[in-house]
């Protein structure tokens, strides 16, 4: 019999280091005096099976929530500072040095805190697959189910990994202690078909829907979502390629950061992997929420948790008050506010008759009037100055002088996911931690389908569904393909805002250069002396440095030098 302390070795076969991977069991491994806790224990009944396929959804906390995470500099930054969306109401965030250029192999693990604990998770995958035929009173259906839970889980851990630094190594098996854990990165193309591979697997063994108690595990359609994102992501012009946005030291690594080639082919997969999940959807009853009214539609979405268009949302966090995590770290009436929207990223949003806002360089006296212009999605994520929030913040005061005015850099508070209903004194709510929705599946299914085959009469109609439930008119017609790629990026920028899609967004279309190196704005709000209610003066925050080899973080520099096994990505050290 093994002591579960076995299940340590190689747990995070990128640190070697067993103390880091016992820290990270958290509570799964306390036991009472005397009593040992063995393989054999987990995997002796359904019931703990059961707690270990809890377990396994732990091990990501930072690693796809989009709320700000407690503990160090990241607990007062919501993800939106790590792009053109927002900036960090403090000025000693991590966001800070990602945005002046200054990370480095070294300091990149407070950028992803989920470095090590992706691999003690994957393993403990790999245990459960290893074992979960050979536990004594379960069913088919709940092996199957058990299967298809962890294959999922570990497909998002290593899509999570792909985005970040391309190709990674692949562990589909327990380490043992006489194997050698410097396992080496395989390729581009081998981590997406693993991931592929397990995504198809689970969608296979996993329920169309879970039950209204098992909200917050994946279905199948989580599995069918994860799957289409990942091919979206391999089709994008950071991978499709046989030039790679920098050159490995030696060129033979390159296939660990692109695929070889152009296929244009890779883009019709990938909307035929969009496809199938807005098939799904409409088979199993998700649907975009609609019969809110267009004011009310996009907001009842990101506020209520268990809708008809959430597919899977984390449940790292359950229910707080206002003054808990996740809400204190950018409740707007916190001395910690998270982010506040930059004028850069303002003016992407359309009027509400989709023509473009004329926004004054400088500034004017008519903010109030240019800000109720905008597309209603602006009003739904954020608390424009001067507006209604709540009983307890009537009119919100983010102009100079006001007392919501300090760290308000872009200025506008982003408020996205925080529930106007939440109270000072009362309330406890809890987070809706999206993964997958719906809308995603609309929108990579008009950027696949745009890139495959030009923009097509699909194509406009899964923008223009998107557009019309905030509101929004359709799309002009007859666009060029190159125009309807700026519409359909645009419109994910608005649609998907705050949601961690940004920034991986800019990379895989390789201009976040464009869009990241340069000034950013805010804006300062007056009072007028008479209406319109309020002027502004727009002023430079800063100027934000994005060099090209961000484009995939680095590998932790200690790991890199570690025997040699691991090739670093391009630029670092």
């Amino acid at each position: 019999m093994k002591r579960i302390y076995l299940l340590l070795i190689g747990c995070a076969i990128l640190s070697g280091v067993l103390s880091s991977c016992e820290d990270m069991f958290g509570d799964y491994l306390d036991k009472a005096p005397g009593i040992d806790v063995t393989i054999d224990t987990i995997f002796s009944s359904p019931t703990q099976v059961e707690t270990a396929i809890v377990h396994l959804y732990n091990y990501d906390a930072g690693g796809f929530s989009i709320f700000p995470i407690a503990g160090g500099a990241m607990q007062w930054e919501y993800n939106t500072a790590y792009t053109d969306e927002g900036q960090s109401g403090q000025t000693w965030t991590f966001s800070n040095t990602y945005n002046s250029g200054a990370l480095t192999a070294a300091s990149m693990l407070p950028i992803d805190r989920a470095f090590y604990s992706r691999w003690v998770g994957i393993r403990h995958v790999n245990i459960l697959l290893q074992h979960i035929d050979d536990v004594p009173g379960m069913t088919k259906q709940q092996i199957d189910e058990a299967k298809g839970q962890a294959r999922f889980i570990r497909a998002l851990r290593y899509f999570e990994m792909f985005k970040r630094y391309g190709a990674v190594p692949i562990v589909d098996k327990p380490f043992e202690l006489s194997d050698n854990f410097f396992t080496g990165r395989n390729t581009l193309q081998e981590v997406v078909n693993f991931i592929v591979e397990d995504c198809d697997a689970a969608a296979s063994l996993l329920p169309d829907k879970q039950p209204v108690d098992m909200y917050g595990r994946a279905s199948k359609g989580a599995a069918l979502m994860l799957k289409a994102r990942t091919l979206l992501y391999t089709a994008s012009p950071l991978f499709n390629t046989g030039t790679p946005y920098m050159d490995m030291d030696n060129k033979e690594h390159n296939s660990f950061i692109c695929l070889g080639n152009y296929d244009v082919n890779r883009w019709q997969v990938a909307a035929d992997a969009a496809k199938a999940c807005i098939d799904w959807a409409q088979s199993n009853g998700y649907h975009l929420i609609t019969d809110k009214g267009v004011d009310e539609n996009y907001r009842y979405m990101h506020e209520n948790d268990g809708n008809a268009e959430i597919i899977l949302a984390s449940r790292i966090y359950g229910q707080g008050s206002a003054w808990n995590w996740p809400w204190i770290g950018f409740i707007i009436w916190s001395h910690a506010h998270g982010s506040s929207m930059t004028y850069n990223f303002l003016q992407l949003y359309e009027k509400q008759d989709g023509t473009k806002q004329n926004w004054d360089p400088v500034g004017g006296n008519d903010l109030t009037e240019k800000l109720s212009e905008l597309d209603r999605r602006f009003h739904q994520s954020t608390a424009p100055v001067g507006s209604y929030w709540n009983v307890d913040i009537p009119m919100v005061n983010s102009f100079v002088g006001g007392d919501q005015n300090t760290g308000c850099f872009g200025g506008t508070w982003i408020t996205k996911f925080c529930p106007r209903a939440m109270r000072k004194s009362s309330g406890s709510y809890a987070p809706n931690d999206v993964i997958f929705r719906l809308a995603e599946a609309y929108l990579n299914y008009a950027e696949a389908l745009n890139e495959a085959k030009g923009p097509v009469k699909e194509a406009y109609d899964a923008i223009n569904i998107i557009r019309a439930r905030s509101g929004q008119p359709d799309l002009p017609p007859s666009l060029t393909q190159e125009e309807f790629r700026k519409r359909v990026r645009n419109e994910r920028a608005i649609e998907l805002f705050g949601e961690f899609h940004r920034q991986w967004d800019l990379n895989r279309w390789l201009i976040a250069e464009e869009v990241l190196n340069k000034d950013f704005k805010g804006f300062k709000a007056y009072r007028n002396p008479a209406p319109p209610n309020f002027r502004y003066e727009v002023y430079n925050i800063g100027t934000r440095v994005f060099p090209r080899r961000q484009y995939l973080l680095p590998l932790l520099r200690d790991e890199v030098l570690k025997k040699d096994y691991l090739v670093q990505n391009p630029g670092w050290d």
